[in-house]
Formats: C-alpha cells, sequence, structure tokens
C-alpha cells in the first residue's frame, strides 16, 4: 500500500510539474512577449495562478475522477504512468495531445479492463463537452472580435492601457482555471488531498519556473503577434468555459478551447486568409488522445 502511495505521488507530482511548465506560455504568453510582463514576473503569475486554482476548486472534480476510476492505488498507479507515458511520447513526436483528455480515457480503459462499474452517463457526457466547447469557444471568440473591431473607443491610449490591466487579470483567471480543472483532475484521480496537495504546489513552481522557457519565448512571440482584443477575448472565452465546466464537475482541457477560441479570432477577420491545416490537424490529436488513453489502458 505504502509503495503504490508514494509510486501515485511521485508520479502525480511529475505530471504536475509538465503541465505547468507546458501550459504557462497559454496564460501569460502575451504577457510575455509584449514585454508587460518579464519572464520570472510571468512565470510567478502562472504558478500562482495554478495553485490558486487547484488549492480553491480542484476538490470539485472528486466526484467525476472517482466515477471513471475505483479507489485502489494499484490501478491509479496505472492511470498516472499510462497518461505519462502518453504525454512524453507525444512531446517526442512533437504532438500537441492533451493530457487531461488522455487521463480520463486511461481511467475509462482501466476501469473497461478491470471489470468496474463505469458510469455511461457521465462519460456521454464529458464526450458531449468536449465536442460542444471548442464549438461556442469558436461562435463567442468570433462574434466577440467582430464586435470589438467595429467599436470605435472614445479615448485609444486609455483603452490600451486598460486593456493591458484586463490582460493581467484575465491571464491570471485562464491559469486559475487550468490549475482548478487540468492540476485539479490530477490530484482527484490521484486521491491528493489536504497537506499532500502542497507537494503539487510545488510541482507547479518547478515546471513554470524551469520547464517552461522555450515554450513561453515561442508561443509568447506567437501570441504577441495577435492584437491585444483578439488576445484578450481568446483567454476570456476560453477559461471561462473551462471555469464553468469545473463547476459542472466536467475535465476539460484548456487546449481545446483556446486554440478554438484564437481559431474564431481568426474568423473573424474576413480580409485575412487562413491556413485551417494546424487547426484541423490539433482536431485530430483531440481525437487521438482519449483514443489511445483507452486503448493503452485496456490493454496493459
Amino acid at each position: 500500500m505504502s509503495y503504490y502511495f508514494a509510486a501515485v505521488i511521485s508520479i502525480a507530482f511529475i505530471l504536475t510539474a509538465l503541465v505547468a511548465g507546458n501550459n504557462l506560455s497559454a496564460a501569460v504568453g502575451t504577457l510575455v512577449g509584449s514585454r508587460t510582463l518579464s519572464r520570472f514576473g510571468g512565470s510567478l503569475l502562472g504558478a500562482i495562478g495554478f495553485s490558486a486554482g487547484l488549492l480553491v476548486q480542484g476538490g470539485r472534480l472528486h466526484s467525476t475522477a472517482s466515477s471513471l476510476l475505483p479507489s485502489s492505488h494499484e490501478i491509479i498507479t496505472l492511470a498516472l504512468l499510462v497518461a505519462l507515458f502518453i504525454f512524453i511520447l507525444a512531446n517526442l513526436l512533437r504532438v500537441p495531445l492533451s493530457l487531461i483528455m488522455a487521463l480520463v480515457g486511461t481511467s475509462i480503459g482501466l476501469s473497461l479492463r478491470f471489470g468496474t462499474h463505469l458510469d455511461s452517463g457521465l462519460v456521454v457526457l464529458i464526450a458531449l463537452t468536449w465536442i460542444l466547447a471548442p464549438v461556442l469557444s469558436i461562435i463567442l471568440s468570433y462574434l466577440l472580435n467582430r464586435w470589438m473591431t467595429r467599436w470605435k473607443p472614445p479615448d485609444v491610449w486609455s483603452f490600451a492601457r486598460n486593456l493591458k490591466i484586463l490582460l493581467l487579470f484575465i491571464s491570471f483567471f485562464t491559469a486559475f482555471t487550468l490549475g482548478a480543472n487540468t492540476i485539479g483532475f490530477i490530484s482527484q484521480v490521484a486521491r491528493i488531498n489536504g497537506v499532500s496537495t502542497l507537494l503539487l504546489v510545488v510541482a507547479i513552481f518547478i515546471g513554470s519556473f524551469f520547464l517552461s522557457g522555450g515554450i513561453i519565448r515561442r508561443v509568447g512571440s506567437e501570441m504577441y503577434m495577435m492584437r491585444y482584443t483578439n488576445a484578450f477575448v481568446s483567454l476570456a472565452v476560453s477559461s471561462i468555459l473551462v471555469e464553468g465546466a469545473t463547476f459542472l464537475g466536467i475535465p476539460l482541457s484548456n487546449t481545446q478551447t483556446l486554440t478554438s477560441s484564437v481559431f474564431g479570432s481568426g474568423l473573424s477577420y474576413r480580409d485575412k486568409a487562413m491556413n485551417l491545416r494546424p487547426f484541423f490537424l490539433t482536431v485530430a490529436t483531440w481525437i487521438a488522445s482519449p483514443v489511445l488513453g483507452i486503448l493503452f489502458g485496456y490493454l496493459i
């Protein structure tokens, strides 16, 4: 029992650090790319946001994690190991697979493998959320960006200054929602609660400061190429949808919502041609992530 518990804590620690490092750019990339914050300042803001989300709302996914995976340290260890393997494999192949989708798929596969009761209604609800969330992200981002491009602020400089302040807030909120949902789901799958959660907070800070360097510079510069209004709308739509999913206890990848929001922002400019191939390749990875998780979980 103690051996498996130590293994669960260790793997969850590694997964949390990797998630924090890989997702920091999504939250604070615009701020770092525009030099509103230094890389250190962006990492600190993101790490605090991740930690706050985990500590305040991470427990909201307890019921879902318990329904998808039985409370067995052996099975939980397998679930986390498979998710870690898929995550590392995807990074080696430079394929942007979603960890949270892979972990949900792995949990389902293991439940089927060991013949434990699986709440089919919950699985259907999660699948529907994963389908509807990107669609809503595209629609909302498109409509909001169309409205903002038509609106003419009375004082452009004051608007730009206030928008930077709003970007600080929405970047923190994006990190908060990811900490609550993605890292919160990892903690609940691992059945980590109470004082042990502080270990994941340590992992968050390690990942944010030491595993995010190249990613935050690259994505930060790409996000900065977007207009401030585009970046703000994309982050706002994405984080609000993820927060809504957290309140419902549904794991939702911020990669899905943010990528779709950015895509919706791009569609709002009718005078610009868009390369659809990268977006559709990303959609394909959303399908592959849970499918691979189910297959590996069932066949292990």
